[in-house]
């Protein structure tokens, strides 16, 4: 019983955070996403305060969960519009395009953040 009610504590904070984000999306004349507002809160809400363990276990649970947020999203690629189904070769140029260049970023920001590591 003490878990369900600390998963329910966790997901209580984080939806109330996403909400704090959406409100401040509203407010603010910037283009940035409400759950992205949201997340930038409790990122320097949790560097000030020690986040709790109700908090850590629910967070975890969520990213074990992560894949499973993006089945409806591929899923829907199946069932797209006719103008959308004859844009296949754009669609795959940009993914393997974006993969490719996720990769190299990645590599090259690693690259310099262990620069000072290795040279030691």
């Amino acid at each position: 019983m003490s878990t369900a009610l600390d998963y329910l504590k966790g997901l209580s904070v984080l939806v109330l955070f996403q909400l704090l984000g959406e409100g401040l999306a509203q407010v603010l004349p910037i283009a940035v996403p409400g759950p992205v507002l949201g997340m930038i809160l409790l990122f320097f809400t949790l560097r000030q305060l020690d986040p709790p363990g109700w908090l850590v276990k629910t967070a975890g649970r969520l990213i074990g969960l992560l894949s499973l947020f993006f089945i409806p999203a591929g899923l829907g690629i199946f069932f797209l519009p006719e103008a959308m189904q004859q844009q296949w070769p754009a669609i795959l140029a940009a993914i393997v395009g974006g993969t490719l260049l996720s990769i190299a970023l990645t590599g090259l920001t690693l690259k310099a953040l262990t620069r000072g590591i290795t040279e030691q």
